[in-house]
């Protein structure tokens, strides 16, 4: 009688209940000894944040923001409040409020015998967003389980009770120009004009939200006069040359220096003007251009961050292979280029 054996079934790679570290140790454990070097020189550089005034300037708002909105009238919190920080894409907005709230410690979250409470959610739109999906996310960050359909009238009628159950003081929206969108009509806008406004109005627990986006947001502002006068502004401006060089240098010196990297011959040149020009001077696109320049020296091991590394970079990230001229890194009249990217027009 011949034996027969079951074929041996390779084991499974992963399981359901890893979690997202393990499951990134597994990918990683995959990548060349080259491509390891070089993720562990990317995440030293990706793990300086460099501060600058806006910091301060963003720091100092956001206390007196906090302060007004716990401040009580006749023994209770009388309305929420609204605090737009706004900038062209690449300008830091993200990076600055999520520091910017770390850093407020009237706002940490507060342990109690029966969990922790975050007296802040925060969620950040990836597209055109309609109020009933806001909604639905905010909830869901708040820890509030959605169990059945809702319609969109239904999402904020409870979200001010669920947010006072749950002692949210602060709702951070991100990218908040993809709420507008959708909300093209005048009928739309005061849709959600009136949401916000029953969360920020809700006597046992007003709500303030902390809306972060493109300068177009601050047009709910100019639709609702209520919102118009609890609202602040921070708008981040471009970096200005040359007095604003001391950041790209600081920027370049504290990367350089967390990945390994010395850093004098881009410091003590004008690479720091051309990296700002690539970067269309925009803070959060400044240390996006120096990351990538330290790409190139990681890749090359190399023990210093040069005027060829970025030179590579760009090329990486635009279409200026084989157009050496239009490369701001190559050339010597770099400032007759159009800040940002190198980019071939299309005809459509």
């Amino acid at each position: 009688m011949k034996r027969t054996t079951k074929p041996v079934e390779p084991a499974a790679e992963w399981s359901d209940a890893s979690d997202d570290d393990d499951f990134l140790d597994a990918v990683s454990a995959r990548m060349t000894d080259e491509e390891k070097r070089s993720k562990a020189v990317l995440e030293l550089a990706k793990s300086v944040y460099v501060p600058c005034r806006r910091d301060q300037v963003a720091k100092k708002l956001l206390s007196r923001f906090v302060t007004m909105l716990l401040a009580k009238k006749a023994g209770q919190r009388d309305d929420g409040r609204i605090l737009f920080v706004t900038g062209e894409s690449g300008a830091g907005k993200t990076e600055l409020v999520a520091h910017m709230l770390a850093e407020n410690k009237t706002l940490a979250p507060i342990q109690r015998s029966y969990g922790l409470i975050n007296p802040v959610v925060s969620h950040r739109l990836m597209g055109p967003a309609t109020l009933k999906f806001l909604g639905l996310n905010i909830l869901t960050q708040a820890g509030y389980k959605i169990t059945r359909r809702y319609e969109q009238g239904e999402v904020w009628d409870i979200l001010p009770q669920q947010l006072h159950l749950r002692k949210i003081l602060l709702i951070h929206i991100d990218e908040t120009q993809h709420l507008l969108k959708l909300t093209e009509s005048d009928r739309e806008r005061d849709a959600v004009t009136k949401a916000i406004k029953g969360v920020v109005n809700y006597k046992p627990w007003p709500v303030s939200f902390l809306m972060s986006g493109m300068p177009s947001i601050t047009a709910l502002a100019k639709l609702d006069e209520q919102i118009e006068r609890r609202s602040r502004h921070l708008h981040l401006s471009d970096v200005t040359l040359p007095e604003e060089r001391i950041l790209v240098l600081n920027i370049v010196t504290a990367m350089c220096e967390a990945a390994g990297l010395g850093h004098r011959p881009t410091t003590e040149s004008d690479l720091p003007d051309r990296i700002a020009h690539v970067a269309r001077y925009r803070y959060g696109r400044i240390a996006q251009v120096v990351l990538a320049g330290i790409e190139q020296a990681a890749l090359r091991e190399a023990s210093t961050l040069t005027r060829e590394d970025f030179a590579h970079a760009y090329i990486d990230h635009s279409q200026a292979r084989g157009y050496d001229h239009m490369n701001p890194f190559l050339v010597d009249d770099w400032m007759s280029l159009e800040p940002g990217l190198f980019l071939i027009e299309t005809d459509e």
